[in-house]
């Protein structure tokens, strides 16, 4: 199954570059003129002029080649009795576009019958015989004859007409008009046949399609004529009872079908079974009847598979092969529309279904690709004949020419033409109808016609066939670079030889031809140039006669490459005279095309001298080996035939390290490697940072995703090379299993084991992680008295807070859904008896995307106590505004000398109980802070430690890794708390004295004061005394500085510069 476009077929373009460049297959063309077509135009808009066509060669009289076109909604003569009757035009072979002449063939012959002429489609089909003086025919399938009132009887009827387009009554055998079919039938006998709505013309014999008869079964009505004993006889189906399958929609007559002697009729009927099909059938003399022998069935319903038939012998074999167009096949997957169906002839034999044609070819969609097929004769006379299949609802319209060949039609088009390409033409339904197998500009090449819908028509012409000879000579054959400057040189020689094997044609051709120097190396690398200092030439030479043409080249120095060849191509064109528009057809024999066979490209090659031996060539034998190693020039170790790296974020860089070696073996030579390279392409974890070569000659670079090491040019003989060639590491992440390096060693010498060497570097991240407690040694107190556990109605209520504050940090990627960090805690909660010691409140992580943690077993806050560290605003728990308080210390005199012992208490010795937990970092980035809150629980202090002074508590937390990638690990890092705890002195509460002894004290003080008073009334304590005799008198003396008092003058303060005195007090 082939699909084409009316753009081209496909190209694949590296097919096309291998095609030019290497000439593997030939380019193909062909030779359907576009340039100089000739067009034809109907004289009355609508007429569908153009649905039909035909050649004509008319020798009686003026000889000359016309085109017969049928209009068949022409507008009848001013003698018809109708409006509109069709009718045929015979166009001549000229470059006016409105000189066709109508035949007015109803006017000719009148019979005076009871008719219906209006609207008969006169020239739905048109034709001529294939003979000298042969007779042209144009038929109108909805012809009607009335039989009655109300019996009309749509016939159809067509006429004959002389070579020279007359009626000419002494030919009345053949060009009385024709009704085959019986008028006094109904429609279910030939009252509606319809006849003529396809027909052909032989030496012998007319053949026209009846669709209409029987119901619609159809028919197909062979009339046999013999000029010579005024006889003549019908053949057709007889009644199958086979309604609505159209057989006759169209018909062919050839021999060599189902017999090589015996002409075998073929009809489509396109709506048999809904799916089509068409009718082989032999002439069956004494009976009058076709009888069929092969039906060949459609595969698509509604495709109208037999709309369109054409027999022709595609490969050559004296067998005629049947193409059947299905215009309305479809595939709405493949966007397809139209098909072709290629049954080729096996010894007179046909495959019976369309499904087993070994060639379909398919158009566009909505296309209509087989609504016309044709043979068109042998084109490029290459011995094949070819076909057209038109497509009008395509664009513009499309016609493809396929070619013959001695395997059947090529399935690629040689031609896709377009409506729009032809000049003038303004076509709309370009390829509706083909003719073609006629030569009428007897250039030996046959041409075609195509109509349309568009009331115009079109003779395209073939273009003359040439096979060009060409020959390209190169010297020398070996180039020594030492002794040549300008020694090179390049002849070129042409000439030409038409297809058809006719000596006689000497037309002038102009050949454009270019050559190209290093092909290889074209361009700013180029070994060789021309004398003008370019690498390509190009020129012209013009023919009948054989030409050459001798070109000088000189080396472009030095010469980096001597190994590979010096390739010269040598491409060929035609070139085409200009012309200008004018009143005669322009001759195709100035404007030939170059054979479809032919390959217009030419590839030859030279040689530099090599110190190589004496065939000069250089057989290499190079070898390598290569390991990746750290930057201090160690290996990574190897497990499993893999090296692994143990990698974290200090290894910035690494090295692979690779050597090179050019020794002879037992089964090479080792010459030089010209041109050695190396090509290193690595995984994009790594960025090539640059390369410490041991030779200067050894030079490295990165080119796109690769690193490209020259390794001399020649890498000589018994050479060894080694190369380290760095990476940076930056891109290395947690996600990286393996580093990949391919190594590839290349050089223009030859040697065919150059195996890329594939090095595989395990990667095993190490998580380079920080872990740490803020304050690993703390210290609380307790004192107070011993609160049972059913008293508690918060952690306020247990005793003393502890906190501990761990800090997490990882370097490089976070771990992401790859693993999670755990620290795992020791938790000391109770001593060796069962009772509380450090009891937790709660848990609180920074970083990561839970904001508490809850381990299972019920560890943290089990008592389900109110957390007095945590205030929140409000009852809805926000865990994002925690604040923590701190208690105050009930007492602030410590004392130590009254206790005896310092206690320490781990779960390693045994003196505490601890709880295994983990807390998980999830989702945690690039750092979090874990915060653990504790109560020391007070009562267990006091009943079991009151003795103490300190206790110390130990307790861990470890950070750990868990992933299931086993090339991520990470070393657990443990951390140690320490807390130590002190009794505090507590000052004992004053006594409070009962109230009864507080009155009783009150009044016995009272009255012992009243008696006090009494008795020192009656001593005279009260009587009062004289002033003078009583005031205290005031005596200031000043003493002698060396009378002072010697005390010590610290006693003083510093700098004290005040008198001394001594006072003294006497009473009076």
């Amino acid at each position: 199954m082939i699909q084409f476009h009316c753009h081209g077929f496909y190209k694949d373009p590296h097919l096309l570059l291998a095609l030019l460049l290497f000439c593997t297959q030939p380019c193909r063309a062909f030779n359907i003129d576009v340039r100089f077509p000739v067009v034809k135009e109907g004289k009355t808009s609508g007429s569908l002029f153009g649905l039909s066509v035909a050649f004509h060669k008319q020798a009686v009289g003026q000889e000359k080649y016309l085109l017969l076109v049928g209009a068949p909604k022409e507008r009848a003569e001013p003698k018809v009795p109708a409006n509109e009757t069709g009718d045929m035009y015979a166009c001549p072979i000229s470059t006016d576009p409105t000189d066709c002449i109508r035949m007015n063939l109803v006017s000719s012959d009148l019979t005076g019958q009871d008719e219906v002429l209006d609207g008969m489609w006169l020239g739905v089909s048109v034709d001529s015989q294939k003979l000298p003086g042969g007779r042209v025919l144009a038929c109108g399938h909805r012809y009607v004859r009335i039989m009655s009132s109300i019996n009309w009887r749509m016939i159809g009827r067509c006429y004959i007409r002389s070579n020279d387009l007359s009626y000419d009554p002494g030919d009345f055998l053949w060009q009385s008009y024709y009704e085959v079919c019986n008028p006094n039938g109904n429609e279910l006998r030939e009252g509606m046949c319809t006849m003529g709505i396809s027909a052909a013309i032989t030496q012998s014999e007319v053949i026209v399609g009846s669709p209409g008869c029987y119901n619609w079964q159809g028919n197909a009505d062979v009339i046999w004529r013999d000029t010579a004993r005024l006889d003549s006889q019908n053949f057709n189906f007889p009644d199958m009872r086979r309604g609505n399958i159209y057989i006759g929609y169209s018909v062919a007559i050839e021999h060599g079908l189902l017999s090589r002697e015996k002409e075998t009729v073929v009809t489509g009927a396109p709506r048999d079974n809904a799916k089509g099909s068409v009718f082989l059938a032999n002439i069956i003399q004494n009976e009058d009847q076709l009888k069929e022998k092969v039906i060949i069935e459609g595969e698509q319903v509604g495709s109208y598979f037999g709309n369109s038939i054409a027999v022709l012998d595609v490969n050559n074999d004296s067998w005629n092969d049947i193409i059947v167009g299905a215009p309305f096949y479809f595939d709405r997957m493949k966007e397809e529309g139209g098909a072709v169906y290629v049954f080729m002839n096996e010894n007179g034999s046909f495959q019976k279904s369309a499904a087993s044609s070994k060639m379909i070819l398919k158009g566009p969609k909505n296309s209509g690709f087989g609504m016309a097929v044709a043979a068109i004769g042998d084109a490029n006379q290459d011995g094949f004949q070819d076909l057209a299949v038109g497509a009008p609802y395509y664009g513009s319209g499309c016609v493809y020419i396929f070619t013959g060949s001695k395997t059947g039609i090529l399935p690629k088009p040689s031609q896709v033409i377009e409506g729009k390409e032809i000049p003038g033409g303004n076509f709309q339904t370009f390829g509706y109808s083909i003719r073609g197998g006629v030569d009428v500009d007897e250039n030996s090449y046959p041409d075609m016609v195509v109509g349309s819908l568009d009331d115009r028509v079109v003779l395209l012409r073939t273009r003359p066939v040439i096979h060009l000879k060409r020959n390209m000579t190169l010297t020398p054959q070996t180039i020594d670079p030492e002794n040549c400057d300008s020694c090179v040189e390049a002849t070129v020689c042409f000439s030409y030889t038409v297809s058809t094997g006719d000596s006689s044609f000497r037309e002038t051709i102009e050949v454009n031809y270019t050559v190209k120097a290093d092909v290889l190396h074209h361009g700013t690398h180029s070994r060789l140039h021309f004398l003008d200092n370019k690498d390509v030439y190009t020129g012209t030479v013009s023919m009948p006669s054989s030409q050459c043409q001798t070109l000088k080249l000189k080396l472009v120095k030095p010469i980096r490459d001597k190994v590979s060849p010096v390739v010269f191509s040598l491409t060929v064109s035609l070139l085409e005279p200009d012309t200008k528009p004018g009143p005669s057809l322009q001759n195709l024999n100035a404007f030939p095309v170059i054979s479809e066979g032919e390959v217009l490209m030419e590839n030859k090659e030279i040689h530099f001298q090599k110190a190589c031996g004496s065939d000069n060539k250089c057989e290499s034998n190079l070898q390598m080996a290569a390991r990746v190693s750290d930057e201090n020039m160690h290996p990574f170790p190897s497990e499993k035939g893999h090296q692994v790296m143990q990698f974290n974020t200090s290894i910035r860089k690494l090295i692979l390290d690779v050597n090179v070696t050019n020794l002879p073996s037992e089964e090479k030579r080792a010459e030089d490697a010209h041109y050695t390279t190396l090509n290193v392409t690595v995984s994009p974890t790594l960025q090539f940072s640059g390369f410490r070569p041991k030779d200067s000659s050894i030079f490295c670079s990165p080119v796109n995703s690769a690193v490209v090491c020259e390794l001399g040019n020649p890498f000589s003989s018994n050479r060894k090379a080694q190369i380290a060639i760095l990476f940076e590491t930056s891109m290395i992440t947690l996600d990286t299993p393996q580093i990949d390096f391919d190594l590839q060693l290349s050089t223009l010498s030859e040697q065919s084991d150059l195996t890329p060497v594939h090095v595989i570097l395990k990667v095993n991240y190490i998580l380079d992680a920080s872990f740490h407690l803020e304050h690993p040694r703390s210290q609380v107190y307790f004192s107070g008295k011993v609160i049972g556990q059913s008293a508690m109605k918060s952690t306020n209520d247990i005793g003393s807070p502890v906190e501990f504050t761990y800090k997490v940090s990882i370097q490089g990627k976070p771990l992401g859904s790859l693993g999670t960090l755990m620290v795992v805690f020791d938790w000391p909660y109770e001593v060796a008896n069962g009772k509380w010691l450090l009891y937790l409140s709660e848990i609180q992580i920074m970083g990561a995307s839970s904001h508490f943690c809850e381990p299972p077993g019920n560890v943290v806050n089990p008592l389900n106590l109110t957390v007095s560290e945590r205030k929140i605003s409000r009852r809805k728990r926000d865990e994002g505004s925690v604040e923590v308080e701190h208690t105050e210390s009930q007492a602030s005199f410590k004392t130590r000398g009254l206790h005896k012992q310092s206690v320490q208490l781990n779960c390693a010795t045994g003196g505490a109980r601890c709880h295994r937990f983990s807390c998980p970092l999830k989702n945690m980035t690039d750092s979090a802070n874990v915060t653990v809150r504790a109560r020391l629980w007070n009562s267990t202090m006091l009943e079991d430690f009151k003795d103490a002074w300190r206790v110390t508590v130990n307790g861990q937390a470890i950070l750990t890794l868990t992933t299931t990638k086993a090339t991520i690990t990470m070393k657990n890092v443990p951390s140690e708390f320490i807390l130590e705890i002190e009794p505090e002195f507590e000052e004992d509460a004053p006594y409070e004295a009962p109230l009864w002894i507080i009155i009783v004290s009150v009044l016995v003080g009272v009255l012992l004061l009243g008696l006090i008073t009494l008795v020192l009334w009656k001593c005279g304590f009260f009587v009062q005394a004289g002033y003078f005799r009583v005031v205290p008198k005031y005596h200031g003396v000043k003493i002698g500085r060396e009378e002072h008092y010697q005390i010590n003058e610290g006693f003083f303060a510093e700098g004290s510069n005040k008198k001394q005195w001594m006072t003294i007090w006497t009473e009076m």
